[in-house]
C-alpha cells in the first residue's frame, strides 16, 4: 500500500475518535451513529412487495458486532466466503449473457430493503435499454455507521472472491460494478482486493452513485487511486453537490467530505471520471427513474 494511502488511513481513523469522542458528550448526531432516523442511506423495512426471488450474492449474517461495538465475523464465515440467494446467478446456475451487472446497495438496508433497492434499480436499467443481467450483492448494511463502514470494507474481499471466481468460470463476460452511497466502499475495497491479487482484468467498470467513501480516497495519492488505475477499466463517479445526507450525514460523522458530495480530490486515476448530475432530486433517487442511469448505461 502506498504511504499516502496509510496516512489518509491515519486522518480517517482519527476523524473517527474525535467524532466517538463528541457522541459521549451528546454533541454528534445520534440518527447517524445508531442507523436510524433521516440520516439513514436506506431501506429498513423495504417496499410493499419485496421481490425475494431477485438473483443476488449475499453475506447476510456474515457479521455482528459485541455488546461493546467490535465487528466480527460469524461461526462458519471467513474474509473471502460468500453465499447465493434468489433465482440464482446466470453464467453460474444458467447461461451467461455477454454482461454482468453487480449492484451494492448502501447504508442501513436490511435484507428486504436490499431486494427492494435491487428490484427497483433493475427496473430503471431496464427502462434505460440496458438488457444484460443484472444481479445484487446484499451485505450487513444495517448496523450503526461505524460498524457498517468497516462491515463494508470487509465485505470488499468477499466481493473480490465473487468476481475472480465469476471471471474464471465465464471468461467472455464483461463484468461491471454499480454501487450507492455506502456501497462504494465494499465496490472501492474489493478493487483494492483484487489488484492485490494481481486480478487486473475481472473487472470492466465501475459506476459510483453518491459515494459515501473519502473524495481524496479515489485519487492516486488516496487509498483506492492506484488499485483504481491497475484493477477496473473504467470508474465513473456520479456525485452533486446538493446531495443533502452526504453534506450532513457523511461530513459529521466522518468531518470530512465524500467523493458524492465532492468528486475526486487529488490527482484522478487515468481511468477515472467526475459526473456532476444536480439535477438528480436527492441521495436516494440516483438510480430512479429521474435519476442518473441514462448516463451509466451511456459509459457501458
Amino acid at each position: 500500500m502506498p504511504q499516502q494511502g496509510t496516512e489518509e488511513a491515519t486522518r480517517s481513523a482519527s476523524r473517527r475518535r474525535v467524532l466517538r469522542g463528541l457522541a459521549t458528550t451528546g454533541l454528534a448526531g445520534s440518527a447517524i451513529l445508531a442507523g436510524s432516523g433521516t440520516a439513514s442511506a436506506g431501506s429498513k423495512g423495504g417496499c410493499d412487495d419485496p421481490p425475494t426471488a431477485f438473483p443476488r450474492v449475499t453475506t447476510r449474517g456474515h457479521f455482528d458486532t459485541t455488546w461493546y461495538g467490535s465487528v466480527y465475523l460469524t461461526d462458519g464465515n471467513d474474509a473471502t466466503n460468500y453465499e447465493y440467494a434468489g433465482d440464482g446467478i446466470p453464467g453460474i446456475h444458467s447461461a451467461p449473457g455477454d454482461e454482468l451487472l453487480v449492484f451494492v446497495h448502501g447504508w442501513n438496508n436490511d435484507a428486504e430493503g436490499g431486494v427492494c433497492t435491487f428490484g427497483d434499480a433493475d427496473e430503471t436499467f431496464s427502462a434505460e435499454g440496458y438488457a444484460q443481467p443484472f444481479v445484487g450483492f446484499s451485505w450487513d448494511a444495517d448496523f450503526g455507521w461505524y460498524n457498517a463502514t468497516e462491515i463494508a470494507e470487509e465485505n470488499g474481499p468477499k466481493l473480490a472472491a465473487f468476481t475472480h471466481a465469476y471471471k474464471a468460470a465465464n471468461p467472455g463476460v464483461t463484468v461491471r460494478y454499480v454501487a450507492h452511497s455506502l456501497g462504494a466502499r465494499v465496490a472501492l475495497s474489493a478493487v483494492e482486493q483484487l489488484s492485490e491479487w494481481g486480478h487486473h482484468d475481472d473487472l470492466a467498470s465501475l459506476s459510483l452513485l453518491g459515494g459515501a467513501a473519502d473524495d481524496e480516497s479515489v485519487s492516486m495519492e488516496g487509498t483506492y487511486g492506484p488499485d483504481i488505475e491497475a484493477a477496473v477499466g473504467d470508474v465513473h463517479n456520479y456525485w452533486m453537490e446538493d446531495d443533502e445526507i452526504l453534506n450532513w450525514a457523511y461530513g459529521t460523522a466522518e468531518l470530512g467530505d465524500a467523493v458524492g458530495n465532492d468528486g475526486c480530490d487529488g490527482t484522478p486515476p487515468s481511468n477515472y471520471t467526475d459526473h456532476n448530475v444536480a439535477y438528480v432530486p436527492s441521495h436516494f433517487d440516483y438510480a430512479a427513474a429521474d435519476g442518473c442511469i441514462h448516463e451509466v448505461v451511456s459509459t457501458f
